[in-house]
């Protein structure tokens, strides 16, 4: 049996729509028993003189959450490469981590949102969206199954996760809290209650 690959992925956007513009894709390939990371993509897209596919209330929360944060990513970290272009990167990073893509998996915190949105503009876009339909997975359903067998709430777990040093909506700064978090879930759900005991 090959290697299991996980991936997680993070996007920031303009808006909430399928269709959205994405500015950023990070995702991160990392072992989800250690949480150790190994391969890296991390792309700002160059919304300069391009249609874009804008929300109001998106562009207000972001301007409200952290204005200088958005500033530094479409400014100052921006690449030279079209959100469109940013896609194609990223499948074709996908599609380089393994022989067999039926053993990678795509981790977003919440597969509606980012899985959904990244699945949606690649295709629409002619890229191939390389993930196999069974092996999209969300970080807020391994979350809640970790808290519930801990006895703890989700905020208390992810609270154990946070680095003040980093910048949250960065996008691979929420990756790199988002292996970490879900690293520790799998731990917790796969440990052998009995043993741990003795």
């Amino acid at each position: 049996m090959s290697k299991r690959t996980d991936v997680m992925v993070d996007i920031e956007t303009l808006g909430q729509g399928v269709d959205s513009t994405i500015f950023q894709i990070a995702a991160v390939a990392f072992d989800i028993t250690s949480g150790e990371e190994y391969k890296t993509f991390n792309e700002v897209a160059d919304i300069s003189n391009r249609s874009l596919q804008v929300d109001g209330n998106t562009l207000k929360w972001w301007l409200k959450t952290d204005a200088s944060l958005l500033n530094n990513l479409l400014n100052e970290q921006k690449g030279d490469k079209s959100p469109k272009e940013i896609l194609g990167l990223f499948s074709e990073w996908l599609d380089g981590l393994a022989y067999n893509m039926k053993n990678v998996y795509l981790w977003g915190n919440g597969i509606l949102f980012d899985n959904k949105m990244i699945q949606y503009q690649m295709e629409k876009n002619g890229y191939k969206y390389p993930i196999f339909y069974r092996n999209d997975r969300d970080v807020r359903t391994i979350l809640e199954l970790a808290s519930i067998k801990e006895g703890v709430s989700e905020w208390d777990l992810r609270k154990k996760h946070e680095n003040p040093s980093l910048a949250v909506h960065d996008a691979i700064n929420d990756v790199r809290f988002q292996i970490s978090l879900v690293a520790h879930c799998y731990t917790i759900l796969t440990s052998n209650d009995e043993l741990i005991n003795l």
